[in-house]
């Protein structure tokens, strides 16, 4: 007579619990967040009523017919299977979010199904998730959790975070109901693999056109300047560059190879991108030049920020216009050079 069902099917409408009655009589459904009564509404049965949230709460339904309670649900992960999908396809945001999956198994004590745009890349690292295909339907699971944002608008039934103004990384602790703490993600340990002596990597684009870093002759300089204390630049990004006096690794290299290249240089220069959180996942340090994204967005750790002054720390940039003036650039990388000195 009475189902509840934690499998979300709708994630952005946020339909989870969903309760259904079978029932024609009248009935209260309470949804609580341990004791904390969140929603509460009135049906006449044979249809369904949704607790609104489709990420992690600890939910208790309680179903009242005639003022006495009939039912309870109290919601529990222990042994359970638990299906969970990044929902974004960019490679840092799937970097950035896959350590809060293996953390939520291990403090739930449950099964964990994960599906990500990068499998082939995690599957060796998290032996005790098991991976499947993106935009795959698993039925027979207990719950189920999308870790992504709603970029059009603040939708908290959705997410709880909003984008760009929560850090990266909590967006999956916000989702998943974990204490947020900066984790950087298991790697394997990668053997020296070079035959360049002293480089630095760098990418002067990303998955979005709006991130990059368009001072005009701006990346020529800060190589002309890596030259001048010399180092060798090796450019990686997958599209190609007009760059000059550098080493071109562009193309469509794997991951691992990338990974290679970034854990044997002497640092990683870019802008908001997935190598540069590959860069931080590898333990290189990264130096992002950014306006797009406020200064606490990324990672903190093994990380030189450069912003310009102007660069609006709550809201989004609209425009194509993230111009970091070249000192600024310069001379926190000078900076950079000389603690590493000093160190």
């Amino acid at each position: 007579m009475y189902n509840v069902n934690y499998l979300t099917e709708n994630p952005l409408e946020g339909q989870c619990p969903k309760v259904f009655i079978k029932d024609d009589t009248e009935h209260i459904v309470n949804f609580y967040d341990n004791k904390e009564l969140i929603k509460s509404i009135k049906t006449n049965g044979n249809e369904f009523v949704y607790g609104d949230r489709q990420w992690f709460t600890n939910w208790k339904v309680e179903i009242i017919k005639d003022n006495k309670i009939v039912y309870t649900d109290i919601f529990n992960l222990k042994d359970k299977v638990v299906f969970i999908k990044s929902d974004a396809w960019a490679l840092g945001d799937n970097i950035a979010w896959m350590p809060y999956v293996e953390e939520f198994r291990k403090k739930h004590k449950c099964k964990v199904i994960c599906s990500t745009f990068f499998n082939y890349f995690f599957e060796e690292y998290y032996k005790d998730i098991m991976f499947v295909e993106p935009n795959i339907r698993i039925g027979n699971v207990y719950a189920q959790y999308y870790i992504g944002v709603d970029k059009d608008k603040d939708n908290f039934k959705y997410c709880p975070s909003t984008y760009p103004k929560s850090i990266l990384q909590k967006t999956a602790c916000d989702i998943l109901g974990l204490e947020y703490k900066e984790i950087v993600p298991n790697t394997i340990n990668l053997e020296t693999k070079t035959n360049i002596e002293k480089y630095i990597c760098i990418s002067e684009h990303s998955s979005n056109l709006i991130k990059n870093w368009n001072l005009e002759n701006g990346w020529q300089e800060v190589v002309n300047y890596l030259n001048m204390k010399g180092y060798k630049v090796v450019v990686i990004s997958k599209e190609e560059t007009k760059l000059k006096g550098i080493v071109d690794k562009t193309g469509n290299y794997p991951l691992i190879e990338r990974m290679y290249d970034l854990k044997n240089a002497s640092m990683f220069i870019g802008v908001s991108s997935g190598l540069a959180w590959l860069s931080w996942m590898v333990g290189t340090h990264v130096a992002m030049i950014s306006d797009y994204t406020p200064p606490y967005h990324e990672f903190k750790s093994n990380m030189t920020r450069i912003y310009s002054k102007n660069c609006r720390q709550e809201i989004i940039k609209k425009e194509l216009d993230s111009q970091v003036p070249l000192n600024v650039v310069i001379d926190k990388l000078e900076d950079y050079f000389n603690e590493i000195k000093l160190s």
